[in-house]
């Protein structure tokens, strides 16, 4: 019986390690760069092509909340593709949403705000956002671990489990995608980033 138990379990990791999104952007440890939240830590440029999803992995270098972090995602669409209606989706690494949305972003785009809730930007928000709604850590709270954010163009449905995102958009172009925090990395943290590079050293004289 127990080998039985065993057996459906690792079963079951492995589905769950399968459902993955097999095509994806690694964007690493995100963390703060720049202390003006008007200059995003990170950007990337996503293709919005029909009923296509970019998936983007990264790992968060702070928990928000309790140490006032905050960690915020938004889009940003200009010129040709200025009137892209896009949505985003972010899910854990088990594949389960932790949250989604549509139109809080800048026109037809898309916002996710986590974290230290006092409000740091009010439309209109200093870097164009001239009716989004306020960063303001509504979206609740993240911890240290690894994320995945879905960008696809409206109409698209995200599933609860599983990274489960489908759309049936037909809009072509690109947008923006800025990623935006006070976060560092934890003591912790950087102390097994120096052990890493320790032993990296250590290997390179030998």
């Amino acid at each position: 019986m127990k080998r039985a138990l065993l057996i459906v379990s690792a079963l079951g990791a492995v589905a769950v390690a399968n459902a993955q999104p097999t095509n994806f952007v690694d964007l690493g440890t995100i963390n703060s760069i720049s202390n003006d939240y008007n200059v995003a830590d990170l950007s990337v440029i996503a293709p919005v092509a029909g009923s296509t999803v970019t998936w983007y992995r990264f790992n968060l270098a702070q928990a928000t909340g309790s140490v006032g972090a905050y960690f915020d995602i938004d889009l940003f669409a200009t010129g040709t593709t200025a009137q892209l209606d896009t949505e985003i989706g972010l899910y854990d690494n088990l594949g389960s949403m932790v949250a989604n949305d549509d139109d809080d972003g800048h026109s037809l785009r898309s916002a996710l705000t986590f974290g230290n809730t006092t409000p740091r930007t009010m439309p209109p928000d200093p870097f164009g956002f001239t009716n989004g709604v306020a960063a303001n850590g509504r979206d609740g709270n993240l911890g240290v671990a690894t994320y995945w954010l879905a960008v696809s163009n409206f109409s698209t449905t995200h599933g609860a489990s599983n990274w489960t995102v489908t759309s049936t958009g037909t809009a072509q172009g690109t947008v923006q995608v800025n990623f935006r925090t006070d976060a560092v990395p934890e003591p912790a943290t950087m102390a097994v980033l120096g052990l890493g590079v320790a032993a990296m050293a250590r290997r390179r004289r030998k």
